[in-house]
Formats: structure tokens, sequence, C-alpha cells
């Protein structure tokens, strides 16, 4: 196998490994909030308990050995003590003193407690030893006998490993070690050191018993515990379950709502944009009519008059001649106006930009006033949207600036457009003297923009108008665009 081979095993290892992570992690997280935390409340309590227990256990270990240690030292002392005090001026036992300690030793009740005992002087001198062979050995001074050298009582559980134990393993039985400093009674000095060996077997099954209760009532507690938090949880999961259960239920219920209303929506909107087509092809068969019917009347009146005029003998300059002349000249006028007003042009299938253009083009015509066009967002969009799109942006654009030749002669206006997140947002603004009032007052001063806003939000759009006294008028609307081609 070459190591281009191996190292692809081991990064389909790896991915094999991620991959049962994450399945474990997502079967964990699919897992009643109850049965997460049994999971992860248990190993925590376990790991929780251990560590307590531990410590717990230390304690009493801690506790009962220097209890015991305490209690043997006193005992010990009060026979060895007395007879260790030649020490303070000799390195050696008389051969005297041994047989007594000896004799001690091996009456009761000391015979019964005590296993073994050594007697040390500094360096690690044996003067005493309960087997004569080690009487005049030297060993190395291990960590409890270098304490005891300083005052210090230590014990433990002697596990009977160096050298200097060796007659106490013979023994075959478990024992309890203990360092005691033997003071000088004159100056209170450490004169040497007493270690001796317990049978420990009684204490070790005291110690086991009081560590099994420690352990017993921490599980019972930890057992009592982790139980009555896991019926809270419980408890509190199943509520939650209960309440996302009824959430999920009213949030089918609030989609269906929203799905019916954005469906009735749809259809008030398209039926909207019905409406304004068909109003438009009505204003439109209204304007024919207004051009095939009064406004051929006007003209023919009109032509009518002058032969009138010539056949009485009146003059062309006759005040009353002239009077009636104006006024079917500027009847016929406004017939005209409002033919052109009410024809739209033929807008489907051209982008915004052009029907922008074709409406600016017809407000310049008819009024000779120059539009300005702000391109300072980009170019105009030349997005194709649908029908009433068109509708609405024309006649928006040719009411707003029909508002701003009468409202505000002579101002700069200027026309804007620009698309994004599909939405186009136009914009028509003067730089007049602007309007005083709310802009649910402008209706009731003729400006017709209760109509606007009322055709602009028939298709979803939405309508802004910004004006006071002072700092001109701006028109704004925003349309959703659909149908783009």
């Amino acid at each position: 196998m070459t190591i281009h081979d191996t190292s692809s095993l081991a990064a389909h290892g790896a991915d094999d490994d991620a991959h049962e992570s994450r399945s474990l992690r997502k079967r964990f997280a699919a897992l009643a909030l109850h049965h997460r935390f049994a999971v992860v409340g248990s190993l925590v309590s376990l790991i929780g308990m251990a560590a307590i227990g531990e410590v717990v256990s230390d304690s009493i270990e801690s506790g009962v050995v220097r209890n015991a240690a305490i209690s043997s030292a006193v005992y010990m002392e009060s026979f060895i003590a007395p007879l260790s005090q030649e020490l303070a001026e000799g390195q050696e036992f008389s051969a005297e003193t041994q047989e007594k300690m000896r004799s001690l030793l091996e009456r009761e009740p000391l015979s019964d407690r005590v296993k073994s005992v050594k007697i040390w002087r500094e360096g690690g001198l044996i003067a005493f030893a309960s087997d004569r062979n080690m009487i005049g050995q030297v060993f190395p001074e291990d960590p409890p006998l270098r304490a005891a050298w300083e005052g210090e009582l230590s014990a433990s559980f002697d596990d009977l490993d160096g050298e200097e134990s060796a007659p106490e393993r013979e023994t075959g039985v478990p024992l309890f070690e203990v360092y005691n400093p033997i003071h000088s009674i004159v100056t209170g000095e450490v004169i040497a050191v007493a270690e001796f060996y317990l049978e420990a077997a009684e204490l070790q099954a005291d110690l086991w018993d009081a560590k099994a209760r420690a352990w017993a009532i921490m599980a019972a507690v930890t057992a009592a515990t982790f139980a009555a938090l896991f019926g809270i949880v419980r408890a509190g999961s199943r509520m939650i379950d209960t309440q996302n259960r009824k959430l999920a239920g009213q949030l089918e219920d609030l989609a269906r709502v929203s799905a019916m209303n954005e469906a009735l929506r749809a259809r008030v909107q398209g039926a909207a944009q019905r409406v304004s087509e068909t109003n438009e092809r009505q204003m439109r068969r209204i304007s024919a009519e207004l051009h095939d019917g009064p406004a051929q009347a006007l003209a023919l009146a009109s032509l009518r008059l002058d032969t009138l005029m010539r056949r009485v003998s009146v003059a062309a300059d006759d005040p009353e001649a002239r009077a009636l002349r104006e006024v079917l000249d500027g009847a016929l006028r406004d017939v005209r106006d409002l033919c052109r007003g009410l024809t739209l042009p033929e807008l489907q299938g051209q982008s915004i930009s052009e029907a922008l253009e074709r409406a600016i083009g017809a407000h310049e015509r008819r009024t000779g006033v120059i539009v300005g066009r702000d391109v300072s967002g980009g170019p105009w969009p030349e997005i194709r949207p649908s029908h009433p799109i068109l509708i609405c942006v024309y006649r928006f654009v040719q009411e707003g600036l029909m508002n701003a030749f009468h409202h505000a002669p002579g101002a700069s206006v200027l026309v804007g457009c620009h698309q994004q997140a599909g939405r186009v947002t136009v914009v028509v603004a003067d730089e007049g003297p602007g309007i005083a009032g709310k802009a649910s007052d402008m209706h009731a001063k003729g400006l017709g923009l209760a109509g606007l806003r009322e055709r602009v939000e028939s298709i979803g759009g939405v309508f802004e108008l910004d004006t006071a006294p002072g700092r001109g008028t701006r028109l704004t609307i925003r349309l959703v665009l659909d149908g783009m081609s």
C-alpha cells in the first residue's frame, strides 16, 4: 500500500468518525428534555458523587488514622519513654534496659496490640528492635522517620516494602505503622523515635465500614437529589411538550389563515389591476366619444358661425361675434385637452424607462415646461413589468407633474426612478413653495392625491407625500415588481 493510499484511508476514517459524532449529536438532540437531563444529569451526578466520596473517604481515613496514632502513641509512650531516657546520654541501650523492654513487650496487654517495635537513633541507627538481629544496623531514613525527628507524629497503613520492614512482612497480617518521637524528660528535646506496628485488621475493618456507610449515604443523597430534580425536569418537559404541541397547532392555524389572506390579497390585487385596466379602456372609449362627438360639434359650430357672420354682414371685429368665437374655441381646446388626458398611450410590453419618458414627453409638449431627469441612482430600469404597473407609473408621473405645474408654476421639477430588491421606486419632486396642511387634507384642495394613493395601494404599492411650506413637494411610490420579462 502506498503512502497516498494510507493517507486516504486515514481521511476516510476521520470522515466516518465525524459522521458518527454528528449522528450521535442528532440522536441526543432528538431526545425529550427529561431524557437528555437523565443522561447528562446521571453522568454529572456520578462524577460529582465520586469526587465528593473520594474527598470524604480520604477525610475519614485521615481522621481514623490520626486518632488511632494519637491513642496508640500515648499508650506506648507511657511504657517506652521512661526506659528510653538513657539515650539522652548515649547511643545504645544497656543490655538490662533491652531485656526490660523485651519483657514488657512480651507481656499483656502490649503483646496483644503491638506486633513489632523499633527505636531509632539519629542517622538511621536502630538502638532497639523486637528482632534482635536488627539492633545496631543502619538504614536510610524515610520521610515519616525524618518528620518524627522534627517532633511530628505520623501513622499509616504500611505496605512493608522497605528493607527494614522484612521481619514485619513475615507476619503476613496487615499492620498499622506509627512513628512517635520520644522526648527527654529533662530538656524536652527529641532523643529517639519509636516505630511500632499494630495489627490493623480490626482498624481496617472499622475504616472500611465507615467508608461504606459514607458512600451509602452519599449515594442515597445523590440518588434522592437526582430523582427530585428529574421529577421537576420531567414535569417541566411534559409541560413544554404540551405547550409546543399547542403552539404547533396555533402555527398551523396561523399558516392556514396567512395563506388564505395571501390568496385573498392576490385576488384583490388582481381584481384591482383588472379594474384599473377596465377603467383605462373606459376612459379611452370616453375620450374617443368626446373627440368624435362634442369636439366635432364644437368645430362645426365654429365653422357655421363664420358662415353666419358673412351672411348677415357682421364685421369680423364685432365684440359679440369675437366673444362667441373665443367661447367656442376655448370649449374646443378644453374638450381636446380632456381627450388627451383621458387617452393613455399604448404601454403594453414597454419598459418602465419608456413609460416614464412617454409621460414626461407628453407633459412637456402640453405645457412647454422642461422636466429634469434624476439619474443619480443610476440609469432608469429597463425591466418590463405587468401592464397594471406600467399604467400606475404613467398615471403617477402624469398627475405629479400636473400638480407641480398648477401649484408650483415656474419651479424646477425632477423625475427619478430606481430599482432595488424586487421593488421599483418612482419620485416626482419640485422646488416650489410646498403645501401647508396634512396629507389627508390634500384631496380637499383639489390635488387629486387621494385617487392617486388609492390607485397605487390597489396594486400593493406604497404612496408617500413629503411637503411643507418653503421646501417643495416630493411624491414617492414604491411598487412590487411582478410579471417582469
